[in-house]
């Protein structure tokens, strides 16, 4: 993923960081910051080892899946 891009769900931004593998897969690391403009402390933060996905859109529905699920379980 080139340009940084940021998803915001209830008051929170989700970035995802997707890093092309050695082995041609996708790890899905990403942060999940207070505010929807990314500029609020990060709350929550994935990076690399993480799973593995075949391809970017994989990774990022995966991302989106997680972080919907994790900020539902820790309003702020």
């Amino acid at each position: 993923m080139g340009e940084e891009k940021s998803y915001p769900y209830k008051g929170q931004a989700v970035i995802p960081r997707l890093e092309k593998q050695a082995n041609g897969k996708y790890a899905a690391c990403f942060t999940i910051h207070a505010g929807k403009d990314r500029t609020g402390e990060i709350r929550y933060a994935r990076g690399v080892p993480t799973i593995e996905f075949d391809s970017e859109d994989e990774a990022l529905g995966y991302i989106l899946d997680f972080s919907g699920d994790w900020i539902d379980q820790n309003p702020i």
